[in-house]
């Protein structure tokens, strides 16, 4: 069992601190992608007004170059003189060089556009965010898996749905799922009562081994599973089985061409030790998943205008958890867990908050105002300060030494024996985070927050 630093207990896994970790240098990595950017459009800026005032330079001298060439027009004269020829020639060069001039300047103001950015740095953030996603998933995010063979639509893919995030991953196909698996070779021995295509009158229920037949699909989330399960690979009668977490299931027989002949009732129970199976197998392979697309509020991460808007939306998820542990922890300067080793015997899983400030430490300040803000760094206001056992041995980070005591100041109270010290308050809940989106799984309490799964086996 997982315990706060105080002993209470821990609603979540005790991966949360390598979570964490993790969460942190995603951010941090798409925090500097936006700083970059930023940087780069404020020298663009500059470039920008320089350039404008080298075309106010350049129209200048075009005037001047005009007002020349006008003096040095022959007025009623048949024949020009050598030196109007030279001026003249003199005037068509300077002319041909300022135009040479406006379209360097062109081009560099097309390059100075196309330096802006916003596209790569985009693209930056959701690389990070999907490195992020491919070690972990936040808590509370709902897990479906789909794996297809049919020569219609073959596709092995997960998806992991949170409050704001929808991330799907494309899974690994080895030897076993890259074709038709036969079912002895995942569960061997089960015997269901099907409905079976008689040549004459209706089809009736038989029992039947399934080890020689294909499984061809499957799929699995929150609402149950789905199993397309034919009598050999390729265009063939089979049937499909739908087995809901509550209530009665049902095999639907269909023909070759994929037409529903007869329905008949199945339990779960009976076909557990497929589905066992099945999951233990897609769990394995979700360590391994690769990401496809992440969605922030139901829009690729990449075509957000707001380069800022993953990061903070990720520290959102996780704030109320690291601010409650830092609350609960009893060590100044780190984030603590406890686990239960034995009877009598707990350990202690922890992470400096100086190391994991020191990783967004060359951020801008208003950058790291954003991972303060959670509980993270040293900085915490209001009420929280109160209630952090070690805020007060905290210094700022530019704080100097402590002041030498003179000879006859007050001395400050030195420490209470542990016996006569006042009980401190009790820590403040986790706020509730307002939002104006509709979440899609229900707003839970941090106490009874879990990570969820369709398969029963722990997800990564």
């Amino acid at each position: 069992m997982l315990r706060f630093g105080d002993g209470t207990p821990f609603p979540l896994d005790e991966s949360f601190l390598e979570v964490l970790v993790d969460a942190v240098g995603a951010c941090t990595a798409m925090l500097t992608t936006t700083a970059c950017m930023e940087d780069r459009h404020a020298r663009a800026r500059k470039r920008h007004h320089e350039l404008l005032q080298e075309e106010h330079t350049l129209e200048c001298f075009g005037e001047s170059v005009r007002a020349a060439a006008a003096v040095c027009v022959p007025v009623d004269r048949p024949r020009s003189a050598p030196a109007e020829l030279v001026c003249r020639r003199t005037i068509a060069a300077m002319q041909h060089a300022l135009n040479h001039a406006r379209e360097q300047l062109k081009q560099s103001a097309e390059d100075n556009a196309a330096k802006l950015g916003r596209g790569e740095a985009a693209q930056q953030v959701e690389l990070a965010i999907g490195q992020f996603f491919e070690g972990h998933v936040l808590p509370g995010s709902a897990w479906s898996w789909s794996w297809d063979v049919t020569p219609a639509r073959p596709s092995f893919e997960a998806t992991a749905r949170g409050a704001r995030f929808t991330v799907d991953f494309d899974l690994e196909e080895d030897v076993l799922w890259r074709a038709p698996i036969r079912i002895a070779a995942l569960a061997p021995g089960i015997v269901l009562d099907l409905p079976r295509r008689r040549w004459l009158g209706k089809p009736t229920l038989t029992p039947m081994l399934l080890d020689r037949y294909m499984l061809v699909g499957a799929r699995g989330d929150l609402e149950g599973w789905r199993f397309e399960i034919q009598e050999r690979a390729g265009a063939a009668a089979g049937w499909r089985i739908t087995l809901p977490r509550e209530g009665e299931g049902s095999a639907t027989t269909f023909d070759r061409r994929g037409r529903a002949i007869a329905v008949a009732p199945i339990a779960l129970s009976q076909i557990a030790a497929l589905v066992g199976a099945i999951e233990r197998q897609i769990g394995a392979r979700l360590c391994a998943r690769h990401v496809r697309t992440v969605l922030l509020d139901g829009v690729i991460v990449s075509q957000i205008e707001d380069t800022t808007a993953a990061a903070r939306a990720l520290l959102d998820a996780i704030g109320p958890i690291v601010r409650e542990i830092r609350t609960r922890s009893r060590v100044p300067g780190e984030l603590s867990l406890k686990r239960d080793v034995a009877a009598g015997v707990r350990e202690e899983l922890f992470v400096s908050r100086l190391q994991l400030a020191a990783c967004y430490a060359s951020l801008p300040p208003q950058y790291r105002h954003l991972l303060d803000a959670i509980g993270v760094g040293g900085a915490m206001t209001g009420a929280q300060d109160q209630h952090d056992p070690g805020a007060a041995a905290e210094l700022p980070p530019h704080a100097g030494p402590p002041p030498i005591p003179q000879p006859g100041s007050p001395q400050p109270a030195g420490p209470q024996p542990a016996g006569l010290q006042p009980e401190s308050p009790q820590p403040p809940p986790i706020p509730r985070r307002t939002s104006t989106h509709t979440p899609t799984l229900p707003v839970k309490s941090l106490r009874a927050v879990a990570i969820q799964s369709a398969a029963p086996t722990a997800m990564p």
